[in-house]
């Protein structure tokens, strides 16, 4: 059967679309780096290609529509990414999970980053057994910590990589007969004063723009003044983080006290598409 001309270019278009993603994606063999913890051993993956020079921190393996999103970025305009593997049981967690000496601990990766040994005992805790959180633990998430950062440090541009649940208030049944509020999770209300009480989140806030357009589980948190005028001049949902943040262990927190230029990509879980435009309004100019 003839094809007309615009039928081929069509045809020849999708072709050197799927042969550029191809190769990207073949480009895109990551390098494990093992940390041991505990018993278990925590693999921090690293992706690297040519071009922007920029690293993508992954720290939360169940958030996969981010990760997958950094990929793409990473094969189409180059940069390192760096994720954490260490699920055991099949599924991808978003707290780390560790046992030493019969008991497990838990904590959350994006909860480690400080240098106030007390803000980093308090994110972790024993799950089951008769251990402690003592300095021996703190010492193990300690060293977690400082091999993630190594791969960041060098970085003028660290681009995290996050997904929230976004869900409303609601009642759920703990007991039988006993009912509790569940509170409307994390996203960019979060950061807004409610009823004359300050979260840790808006404490840390020293300006932030809202698009009411937007859905509030898509927004950007930012450590530098000129990337949130960038971001409201792209009519795009920002946080502005002050510059005497609440420590909590958190990245963005532990990036500015380095003076690093820090963009945190939220989206809603699953959201890939969004998550990659969000990705590409940041590195497309």
């Amino acid at each position: 059967m003839h094809k007309s001309p615009r039928t081929l270019q069509i045809c020849w278009v999708l072709l050197t679309l799927f042969i550029c993603s191809t190769l990207q994606s073949q480009d895109l063999n990551p390098v494990y780096k093992k940390i041991h913890l505990g018993d278990q051993v925590v693999q921090l993956k690293i992706y690297q290609k040519p071009g922007k020079n920029v690293t993508y921190a992954h720290v939360h393996e169940n958030e996969e529509a981010s990760l997958a999103a950094g990929l793409r970025m990473v094969g189409k305009y180059g940069g390192k990414l760096i994720t954490l593997a260490h699920s055991t049981d099949g599924k991808t967690n978003r707290n780390v999970s560790f046992s030493y000496k019969k008991t497990v601990y838990k904590f959350d990766p994006n909860r480690i980053y400080t240098q106030d040994l007390n803000v980093l005992k308090n994110s972790i805790s024993v799950v089951k057994g008769k251990g402690k959180v003592d300095d021996e633990i703190i010492k193990m998430v300690k060293n977690l910590a400082d091999q993630v950062w190594m791969e960041l440090a060098d970085s003028p541009f660290i681009l995290a990589l996050h997904n929230n649940k976004n869900t409303p208030a609601e009642y759920k049944l703990r007991w039988l007969f006993w009912k509790h509020i569940e509170p409307e999770s994390y996203n960019i209300k979060s950061y807004i004063k409610s009823q004359d009480l300050s979260s840790d989140s808006n404490k840390s806030c020293a300006d932030i723009y809202i698009n009411p357009a937007l859905n509030n589980s898509e927004f950007f948190i930012v450590t530098q003044r000129e990337d949130f005028n960038m971001l409201v001049k792209k009519r795009y949902t920002v946080v502005l983080q002050n510059d005497k943040p609440v420590d909590d262990g958190s990245m963005s927190v532990f990036a500015s006290g380095f003076g690093k230029r820090y963009i945190n990509a939220e989206a809603k879980l699953g959201r890939i598409e969004e998550q990659t435009t969000m990705l590409e309004i940041l590195l497309r100019d």
